[in-house]
């Protein structure tokens, strides 16, 4: 039982954390549009670093996601790359 309220706690933290995802892709990205703008003299990039930014973190959100859901405590490391291109 301990063991199962434990998981469940970890469970919260970890989609606590996706929380902070899609805003700061979009902020970084934003901040990088936004200095190629300055760099560049042009109003567009800035606009295309927040939708760019938006992608990433959605996807990255999604992908978190779905490890926390199917590979969280499970005992092996679903997702985590080893540098030996297995996965």
């Amino acid at each position: 039982m301990k063991q199962q309220e434990a998981k469940s706690w970890a469970k919260a933290g970890a989609y606590t954390g996706l929380a902070f995802v899609l805003p700061v892709a979009m902020s970084v990205c934003y901040y990088v549009g936004e200095w190629a703008d300055g760099k560049l003299g042009t109003r567009l990039l800035a606009v295309v670093g927040i939708m760019v930014g938006f992608a990433a973190g959605l996807w990255e959100t999604i992908r978190q996601a779905g490890q926390i859901e199917h590979g969280f405590g499970s005992g092996k490391n679903k997702g985590k790359r080893d540098g030996s291109g297995q996965g």
